[in-house]
């Protein structure tokens, strides 16, 4: 019997044939292979019979035992098949441990990451073995191209270090009271982001549980996105509370707008209205908000939501730029996908008079007629600032200029 060679060796000294015995026997077989032979090691003379009885159970050979130096050699060789697809990984230390700054970026959980997941992918990502008999969860989303964006491990650092309070990070007791006329603006602004907020919050919550999560990093990032967006959502709702004035009124072709946004099913299809066409106009609106926002504190509150968005938009334009680039028949997709939200758009016309209004209050810096006509042909200009930048992304996703033009133009009044 010593003539054998085995390949896995388990010490268990003076351990009596008992539940701790035959779990560690247990699991030493669960990960060799079929073929093996696995050598038990013990100072007991006399487990013979209960070896013998626990492999023939288990369906595996008894090979006999050998007298040692005051042990006992016991080998059993495995004759089940493999339980696990694989052996897990060993030694292999993940890069910024040692300077105590690991990142996701050095993550190397395998040695490619896959254009399709595993069919027995559970809820676990790369690296980990997967059991035979593992619940097959059939994710929807299972394909690389369809979710991935390269820079995601990056955005989703830069996410958690640029955390920010909504309660702590503003300065709220420095808000002036201002003239009713323009709080009130403010406040029907703030009530319109914090609509379109609670878009950009439930559209990723809609896809995350369909994500394979071998494709870690996305539902990671897509988390943390929707961590931005739950403050936004507390941040304009404080600030419109701040001087009293509250929310204001939420108008049919926003409402509109954003249904069109949260049933869309198809997720390049959803990055793309959301992150490029919607975000990215967003960021333009936040940027034009800070401008004239008239105290330090409001404007904090939107330079830092500005910030954020600017995230999320970089993690669309880079995903759906991805997944053209594998599929360029995509691009007449989203096309239609824009004509198509368009068509059910045209069901209401005009813009959304509330918020126009008091973007030109805000402006103008006032509702006296001077004031409001300045405040006006303003939001004339961001509204061309806004297509020329929606055609740059649209270009830089891979769109031909002409067609960034026409997609831009028929993005929602709504601007989200």
């Amino acid at each position: 019997m010593n003539n054998l060679n085995h390949s896995i060796s388990i010490f268990t000294g003076n351990i009596p044939p008992s539940k701790e015995l035959f779990l560690k026997l247990e699991n030493a077989f669960l990960v060799a292979n079929k073929g093996e032979i696995i050598e038990i090691i013990s100072q007991k003379s006399n487990i013979e019979i209960e070896l013998r009885g626990w492999a023939r159970l288990r369906g595996h050979e008894y090979l006999g035992r050998t007298s040692l130096k005051e042990q006992f050699s016991y080998k059993i060789k495995k004759l089940s098949k493999n339980s696990f697809t694989g052996k897990a990984s060993w030694n292999k230390k993940m890069n910024g441990i040692d300077s105590s700054n690991p990142k996701m970026k050095d993550l190397e959980l395998s040695d490619t990451i896959l254009s399709k997941a595993p069919e027995d992918n559970g809820l676990l990502t790369r690296g980990i073995v997967t059991q035979e008999g593992t619940p097959f969860y059939d994710f929807e989303l299972s394909h690389k191209e369809l979710v991935w964006s390269e820079p995601v491990s990056i955005l989703y650092e830069e996410g958690k270090n640029l955390q920010w309070n909504a309660t702590t990070d503003i300065p709220w007791n420095e808000i002036p009271n201002l003239d009713p006329v323009l709080e009130r603006a403010v406040c029907q602004i703030m009530t319109y982001l914090v609509e379109n907020e609670f878009s950009a919050l439930y559209i990723p919550g809609k896809f995350i549980s369909k994500i394979n999560p071998y494709y870690m990093e996305i539902p990671l990032f897509l988390s943390s996105l929707m961590n931005d967006e739950a403050r936004h959502i507390e941040v304009f709702t404080k600030r419109a509370n701040a001087n009293g004035g509250g929310f204001q009124y939420s108008s049919e072709i926003t409402q509109r707008s954003l249904y069109s946004l949260f049933k869309e099913d198809d997720y390049i299809k959803s990055s793309f209205l959301l992150h490029v066409m919607g975000e990215g106009t967003f960021v333009d609106l936040l940027g034009f908000l800070e401008k004239y926002m008239p105290d330090d504190a409001t404007k904090k509150i939107i330079r830092l939501a500005k910030r954020d968005e600017m995230r999320h938009v970089a993690y669309g334009i880079e995903h759906v730029k991805s997944a053209i680039q594998q599929n360029p028949s995509r691009i007449n997709a989203l096309k239609n996908t824009a004509f198509k939200r368009k068509e059910f758009m045209d069901e209401v016309s005009s813009e959304s008079s509330m918020l126009l209004e008091s973007l030109a209050i805000l402006a103008g810096g006032g509702d006296n007629p001077i004031a409001y006509k300045r405040g006006f042909d303003l939001v004339e200009e961001l509204k061309e600032k806004m297509n020329q930048n929606r055609i740059k992304r649209l270009i830089d996703i891979g769109m031909d200029e002409d067609l960034a033009n026409e997609v831009s133009q028929v993005h929602t009044p709504n601007f989200m």
